[in-house]
């Protein structure tokens, strides 16, 4: 079977089973930033919510999530991504936060995540403020994080990312020989920031006083009540974000990147990636695992020619 169709089984199996008994939830800690990829994320996991009929009561930013959420008594999703184990401090205490404020009968579940814990007192945190919840699920996105987890969650799963649950990717035509899409962050190995090089496109004016907005709101609850908009009005700046990454990847006929979701996304528009690792093992970790049998267009390498 083909890498896309393959890949894509392989979510809808692993995020049924994430979501069993699950007719409804709030969603929490949207990626209202720049990340394009976190973005991809989202638009993945809505549509899997909207193919199996689970209702989306709420949406929220990490800053922004509202006081009856944390009181809920229906499910509780936190956003896939990266971030798990304390790479970010300030999601990783919006996210032990909620753990330690929803009541415990309450389902919680983290979408798809790569693991990485910084320091032993990260590992330590995790393990007491969130893995110590009842009523937890949590999914990690390769074999490494599951193997860091396997003894600390006892309802874990290994799920591929829910870009994939997205399918082929409509792009336009290249214009040029390469894309070089380069970490700018803490996770960059620092091996393709040159002259050619870009990273994901910067937010439109709007969409960064949006964001900065919902952090305000962290502090400022008076503030909470304007970001509580319909899911469908979150959604609506994934899908800026993400379309803008399109454009940006489809500029080349090949996509060099050290960036796990432009290595998927570029493999859903059908080019051919050259991948480099970033400093944890991301993107490597991620092909081992899910990889091996499907033989997408994709290599990795070790520094880049210009």
């Amino acid at each position: 079977m083909p890498y896309l169709e393959t890949m894509r089984q392989r979510a809808e199996a692993s995020f049924v089973e994430l979501h069993r008994g699950v007719t409804e939830l709030h969603y929490t800690q949207f990626p209202d930033h720049r990340n394009s990829g976190d973005s991809a994320i989202a638009l993945g996991q809505a549509r899997f919510w909207r193919t199996h009929d689970i209702a989306v009561r709420t949406t929220s930013s990490a800053g922004s999530i509202p006081e009856r959420v944390r009181d809920s008594s229906i499910p509780v999703l936190i956003q896939g991504g990266g971030n798990l184990g304390g790479l970010y401090p300030v999601l990783s205490e919006a996210r032990y936060g909620l753990a330690e404020r929803l009541p415990a009968d309450t389902l919680l579940i983290q979408a798809p995540q790569s693991v990485v814990f910084p320091t032993d007192a990260d590992r330590r945190a995790f393990s007491r403020r969130f893995a110590a919840r009842p009523n937890l699920r949590v999914a990690v996105r390769d074999q490494t994080s599951y193997d860091l987890l396997r003894d600390e969650v006892e309802d874990l799963s290994l799920s591929p990312d829910a870009v994939h649950l997205l399918g082929p990717i409509n792009a336009p035509e290249p214009t040029q020989r390469r894309i070089v899409i380069a970490r700018t962050d803490d996770e960059s190995a620092g091996g393709l920031v040159g002259s050619e090089s870009a990273d994901w496109p910067a937010d439109p004016l709007d969409l960064r006083a949006h964001e900065w907005l919902g952090w305000r709101a962290a502090k400022h609850r008076v503030l909470k009540p304007l970001m509580e908009r319909d899911h469908a009005a979150w959604m609506r700046r994934a899908e800026r974000r993400f379309d803008a990454a399109v454009r940006l990847i489809a500029r080349g006929e090949v996509v060099v990147t050290d960036r796990l979701h432009a290595m998927l996304i570029g493999l859903q528009m059908g080019r051919r990636v050259v991948a480099l690792d970033n400093n944890n093992r991301k993107l490597s970790n991620y092909a081992e695992t899910w990889f091996g049998d499907l033989q997408p267009r994709l290599r990795f390498e070790h520094t880049i020619r210009p």
